[in-house]
């Protein structure tokens, strides 16, 4: 069991967690470029303090990219662009009170420095011991099972359907190709998982390349290959991170100056994909980030939506709750006369925002999400809780299989989970854990049968 233990580092950032609910409550209804730069120094300053306190080995974890990633969704647009260029992107040209922008920005600031503290209050009290570990045999059962459900998505016109809709081309598809597409990652997830986990069992101090299994590692190239030539990054992103976090935190910690260059390499490289499938010229900062950059706008409708309409109270988050359960949506919607565009905050800014129900999506981020359901007593709680458990997992990734599955799954979403519900990983997680906890059981089961013939 794990208490709250009062250091001063703890007692500083509580201090700073007050410092932003005075800021967010007392900001200026209006837009004030001091109070936002303000606040962006504070959040950086903060960031550096955290660091500090975390007395991190390796950079490449969930902590660095998710930081990284909040800073651009957050408080670029307010600071950097809002006075210059405010149109410069498509989705700030679609109305919005620019009068909510500085409370938005200390919200965004509020939500962050709690996760700062909800990190910092984890204190661990428990083994971590290497002896712990066991290594599996399954690992290339869940990877055949992750290929046959991609091979069913693309059978199924899935992956056309995907690939016309980066292209412009409307393509057909079976209901059932969403479907496939969600079963193939949790189960390539798990196998990334194992598969580290069994190498760190063989030999903590050296990464055997030719211990790898050499099925999941075709297959995960073929993936990510076949995903970049649809002209979706994202599961190609979530790999890539899953792998880096995994190798860096079993085999070679990368430090902060090392780690600085390799994510402005990253982001480049994801840009150079953007611009090979035809979306656009870099001109600038803000272009390589520009899908980060955009989802600030859904702050501001957010924190307008409350002020005008009040919070939904969680109905707006139904959709990402009910995601993990298959049919649960509709059952529940239907039970209750719910309109699914109002069940997301997503969908619900899209609606806000276009006036109705439209194919073009405006999305969402994780404070705004957080807002419209429980306002800042709900940015507070979810945030801080967010911080704790990525700190308990982390922790103990390296002793419990649990754990570095739930890691190897949160680590994928680092960057998309600050543009996204807070909820969306959800899916991924609870389906990774159940699909090996099923794994696991069923070997067990023949082990038993073994032994007692």
């Amino acid at each position: 069991m794990q208490n709250i233990k009062f250091t001063n580092w703890t007692i500083l950032f509580l201090i700073l967690l007050i410092e932003s609910i005075l800021l967010f409550l007392f900001a200026p209804h209006y837009y004030n470029y001091e109070f936002n730069l303000f606040c962006m120094l504070q959040y950086l300053s903060s960031s550096f303090l955290f660091l500090r306190a975390k007395k991190k080995e390796n950079y490449f974890d969930f902590d660095m990219i998710f930081m990284f990633s909040f800073f651009f969704v957050m408080f670029f647009y307010p600071v950097f662009m809002f006075q210059s260029d405010p149109l410069k992107y498509f989705a700030f040209k679609y109305e919005f009170n620019e009068n909510v922008i500085s409370r938005s920005t200390a919200l965004s600031l509020l939500g962050m420095q709690s996760y700062f503290l909800g990190s910092i209050s984890f204190t661990a009290i428990g083994s971590t011991e290497v002896s712990k570990i066991k290594s599996y045999s399954f690992v290339t059962g869940l990877t055949v099972i992750s290929a046959i459900s991609f091979l069913l998505f693309i059978a199924s016109g899935g992956y056309a359907s995907l690939k016309g809709a980066y292209s412009g081309e409307i393509v057909q598809s079976s209901g059932l190709g969403s479907y496939f597409r969600a079963f193939t990652p949790p189960f390539l997830y798990c196998a990334l998982a194992l598969q580290f986990n069994n190498l760190y069992k063989i030999n903590k101090n050296k990464f055997y390349y030719k211990r790898l299994n050499k099925i999941l590692v075709i297959y995960t190239l073929t993936f990510m290959i076949l995903m970049l030539m649809s002209g979706s990054r994202a599961n190609t992103l979530q790999l890539l991170l899953i792998c880096g976090a995994l190798f860096t935190m079993f085999y070679r910690p990368i430090s902060f100056l090392r780690f600085v260059p390799l994510i402005v390499i990253g982001v480049l490289g994801m840009f150079a994909i953007n611009i090979m499938r035809g979306g656009g010229e870099l001109s600038g900062l803000a272009d390589v980030v520009m899908d980060l950059i955009i989802n600030n706008r859904n702050t501001y409708v957010a924190v307008d939506y409350v002020d005008v309409y009040g919070m939904t109270f969680g109905k707006s988050m139904l959709s990402v709750l009910l995601a993990p359960f298959p049919f649960m949506q509709s059952i529940v919607f239907s039970i209750l006369s719910i309109n699914p565009w109002d069940a997301s905050s997503a969908s619900l800014i899209t609606k806000i925002s276009l006036g109705g129900e439209s194919e073009l999506g405006l999305g969402t981020n994780i404070i705004a999400d957080l807002y419209i359901s429980f306002g800042m007593v709900g940015v507070i709680f979810f945030m801080s809780l967010l911080g704790r458990y990525i700190a308990k997992i982390l922790y103990f990734a390296k002793s419990n299989i649990y754990a570095l599955i739930a890691y190897t799954v949160m680590i994928s979403y680092s960057v998309y989970i600050v543009r996204s519900e807070f909820f969306y990983s959800g899916r991924d997680l609870l389906w990774a854990i159940f699909f090996f906890f099923c794994f696991e059981i069923y070997s067990n089961s023949k082990k038993l049968k073994v032994k007692d013939k």
